[in-house]
């Protein structure tokens, strides 16, 4: 990878950390998130655990062809995020320019017989999948597409996101109050892609 793809690629990522009790208002956000996204035209794809279960029949109305520009993929586990991820490479039709992987480290099922290092190679890989991913989009819509990860906190202290995320683009749960705090910071880096302020 060429260093100026390289500097526009960690821009692009952005890393959310929390707390599990605070998954429900980050999850509400990062759906407000999407919709907002859908306004500059380009599709979204949702990764998650689960289908978002609070959204209000009134809220589906509204925003029912911005509905339409977000597809929800449900995974369990690591195996199945990599595989959807491949597959989303070979995408010719449909490409997204935000990638969403919601709580990153519950697609990790604990393991008796493994060890920490084995789950941190596991989520490592698929970090690694997911930024090869996001520069195969990037060089197809020959822009830039963005991605966010959220992740407990405990998950941090020996998986090596630093090879991944520039310090600016980790943000703290208690600070993301609502999507406007996610987009700014989206905003500032797409703004430093642009004019090649690396």
């Amino acid at each position: 990878m060429d260093l100026p793809m390289e500097h526009a690629l960690r821009r692009s990522m952005l890393l959310i950390r929390g707390q599990p009790d605070k998954a429900d208002h980050l999850q509400d956000v990062l759906f407000d998130t999407a919709i907002k996204y859908t306004h500059t035209g380009y599709r979204v794809l949702f990764f998650t655990r689960k289908p978002l279960e609070r959204v209000a029949a009134s809220i589906r109305e509204q925003f029912s062809d911005l509905f339409k520009m977000i597809t929800f993929i449900y995974v369990q586990t690591i195996d199945a995020t990599m595989k959807r991820l491949l597959d989303l490479q070979r995408w010719t039709n449909c490409i997204p320019g935000l990638i969403i992987v919601e709580s990153f480290d519950l697609l990790v099922t604990p393991n008796p017989n493994d060890g920490q290092s084995k789950q941190d190679f596991q989520r490592s890989l698929v970090l690694s999948l997911l930024a090869d991913t996001v520069r195969t989009i990037s060089v197809k819509q020959k822009g830039t597409c963005n991605c966010i990860v959220t992740l407990n906190y405990g998950s941090l202290e020996t998986l090596p996101v630093e090879l991944f995320y520039r310090e600016h683009n980790v943000l703290d749960v208690n600070h993301v109050h609502e999507s406007s705090d996610i987009l700014s910071v989206m905003m500032e880096n797409e703004h430093s892609i642009a004019n090649n302020l690396l």
